[in-house]
């Protein structure tokens, strides 16, 4: 997974990069969770796009987050009060792991669906990413999850 560094210089100008709005509605065991929206920027390198933004949790602080994908599969990766990696492929299981100040343990992502919408292959936006997992933690079945990001222009509403 590629890092990112925030005190790196702003790339150049038509680098493809443009800050956006992510619009996060999540269920856990079909029970939805408040609809939380974050600003960010969507970066396009080849045929790989990459989403990240920073988060504010109140129990573990500033989180960035950085979602990948690649045309087959999503990784999601945390850094800051929590770490994390997770990676989602349709119709697979895949290994992660969890870290934070009080627990630590390796997880298992069994994905049922991973779907992908965009205005179209020029222009990205708005791009809908979403996604339903069984999630296993110590080979314990944690829950069951959809998650869908709304990701669109951040001067738009």
């Amino acid at each position: 997974m590629e890092q990112w560094n925030e005190e790196a210089p702003s790339p150049p100008q038509g680098d493809g990069r443009r800050e956006v709005t992510i619009t996060v509605s999540s269920t856990q065991d079909g029970q939805p969770a408040p609809v939380v929206k974050h600003v960010g920027v969507l970066i396009p390198k080849g045929r790989t796009l990459y989403i990240r933004y920073e988060e504010q949790d109140e129990l573990h602080g500033s989180v960035r987050t950085m979602i990948r994908w690649n045309g087959e599969e999503l990784t999601l990766t945390r850094r800051g009060g929590v770490e994390s990696d997770q990676t989602f492929a349709a119709g697979q299981a895949r290994g992660g792991r969890y870290n934070s100040a009080h627990l630590s343990f390796p997880l298992v992502t069994e994905t049922e669906d991973l779907s992908v919408t965009m205005a179209s292959d020029e222009g990205l936006l708005p791009l809908t990413l979403g996604w339903t997992y069984r999630l296993r933690m110590e080979d314990q079945l944690s829950g069951r999850f959809q998650l869908r990001l709304t990701i669109q222009e951040a001067n738009q509403s």
